[in-house]
């Protein structure tokens, strides 16, 4: 049912916490492959990559190539989840997925449909929740801003948006996507690791 693509350059810590949130749904058969997009990591990230048995393509002779190189591998399914390292899904989150996938598949609601998976914090206290729910709002209001935050689409939507396109960075690759597409929020949430660990 999905297929996750992983985006990654010296993320080896942030990757095993990520590859760990997605063991469940691999469990429950809703995932059906894992693919390393690597952009040239100099670091464990393909050890980590082989270790849990992902699929990893060295695109570090063409970074900006990683994410419609990653795309075309994930053949196992036709709905891709785009998540970067140190992004970790909470506790059912494959439930809300496969969800989703049935309810546009069964609608029909067009190709550019897309479901992303909101942030919260983990911090304690009055101005931590302040400041995450503006940061959803920002989200919701400018939806390219939300290209950090795991999202499900179609696989044709995305080869759709990515070919020919002339944006250069991972980042300008995903806020394209988001500009073209119609957004679905999910109930579920992510919650990012310390990049710094």
């Amino acid at each position: 049912m999905i297929s996750a693509l992983i985006l990654s350059k010296n993320s080896e810590h942030q990757l095993v916490h990520t590859l760990s949130a997605l063991v469940p749904a691999s469990a429950e058969g809703i995932l059906k492959e894992v693919v390393i997009a690597d952009e040239g990591s100099t670091d464990g990230t393909e050890v980590v990559a082989d270790a849990s048995g992902a699929h990893f393509i060295d695109a570090s002779a063409d970074p900006a190539s990683a994410l419609a190189e990653g795309a075309k591998k994930c053949a196992r399914s036709d709905w891709v989840l785009l998540i970067r390292p140190g992004a970790i899904l909470q506790t059912g989150w494959q439930t809300e997925a496969a969800a989703f996938i049935e309810r546009a598949e069964c609608v029909r609601t067009g190709d550019n449909l897309i479901a992303v998976f909101p942030s919260r914090t983990e911090e304690f206290g009055t101005a931590a929740q302040i400041r995450q729910k503006l940061i959803n709002a920002k989200h919701r209001a400018l939806k390219s801003s939300a290209h950090d935050l795991p999202m499900l689409l179609h696989k044709e939507h995305l080869h759709k948006v990515l070919k020919g396109s002339s944006a250069t960075t991972r980042q300008q690759q995903i806020q394209k996507i988001l500009r073209a597409s119609r957004v679905h929020w999910l109930n579920g949430t992510v919650v990012f690791q310390n990049s710094t660990r």
